[in-house]
């Protein structure tokens, strides 16, 4: 099994979103006023597993849409985005990162996709989506989609950005895995599981993939780097912070696994584009 790791564009963040917790509302109102000195940039990472039952796309990263020109482009980027998202993420994509341009340039088509696996439902990490919507199959956790379109998550989710032709809301069951003991097998032996790793979001997923031996977790934005679990600080806009702790738990447990290969986050600095073979 090869997991390559896709950089597909970037986000300029308030940097206090990095470690410590916070709340959705308080972190993003000083988010979005953010100065410039205050921000820092994060690479906003995809994932391309070959497995032996076919190639599976975990997020998607941003579209060219919203960096037409390779670079921030307030007027593109609010053609995508409400005003308050723009001004938290302003994000640019330098030209051949968008996932289709890699996809490419790796001489895989959308078709070719078995299947993308959607960790969450964040513009940074569903933008691209339809970009590679003929893929066989677009997974979607029911726990995520479910509250997407209520209450708290509607100004931050946009809806026309995920809801795309044949995605499959699908429900966690009840699985050994993870720290809520909810899980979605993907491949249906094990190899690929789509775990509940909630707090971000409630519904937000990491993606385990293993070999029988050895495993690599995909921990999308349940941490932004190592520190995150080595010191229990869960980044800042927070669905529930409570449950964002007892993931991050979970996650150095798994660090502590002789049998862990990898640890990866979507945003983690210190990662670099490369392949893990296990």
């Amino acid at each position: 099994m090869k997991i390559h790791i896709l950089n597909c564009g970037y986000i300029r963040i308030h940097e206090d979103l990095l470690y410590g917790g916070g709340n959705i509302m308080t972190d993003f109102r000083k988010a979005v006023m953010a100065s410039d000195r205050r921000r820092v940039t994060l690479p906003v990472f995809t994932y391309l597993i070959e497995h032996s039952e076919g190639l599976f796309l975990v997020d998607t990263g941003w579209s060219r849409d919203i960096s037409p020109d390779g670079v921030y482009d307030p007027k593109a980027v609010r053609s995508e985005l409400s005003s308050y998202l723009a001004s938290l993420y302003r994000p640019f994509v330098p030209e051949g990162m968008a996932v289709d341009e890699q996809l490419r340039s790796m001489g895989i088509r959308q078709e070719d996709i078995d299947a993308v696996l959607i960790t969450h439902l964040d513009p940074d990490h569903v933008s691209g989506l339809k970009s590679v919507n003929r893929a066989k199959r677009i997974v979607i956790p029911e726990d995520e989609a479910y509250w997407s379109v209520r209450m708290k998550y509607r100004i931050r989710q946009p809806e026309k950005l995920w809801d795309v032709e044949r995605a499959e809301r699908v429900f966690f069951r009840g699985h050994l895995l993870g720290p809520m003991n909810k899980a979605i097998d993907v491949t249906g032996d094990g190899s690929i599981m789509m775990v509940n790793l909630p707090g971000h979001t409630d519904g937000l997923c990491g993606v385990v993939a293993g070999n029988g031996e050895q495993y690599v977790l995909l921990a999308s934005d349940a941490a932004i780097s190592p520190r995150s679990w080595e010191k229990i600080e869960p980044p800042g806009f927070a669905a529930d912070s409570a449950l964002q702790f007892k993931s991050l738990h979970w996650i150095a447990e798994k660090a502590n696994d002789t049998a862990c290969a990898a640890i990866l986050c979507s945003h983690d600095k210190g990662s670099e584009v490369a392949t893990i073979v296990i």
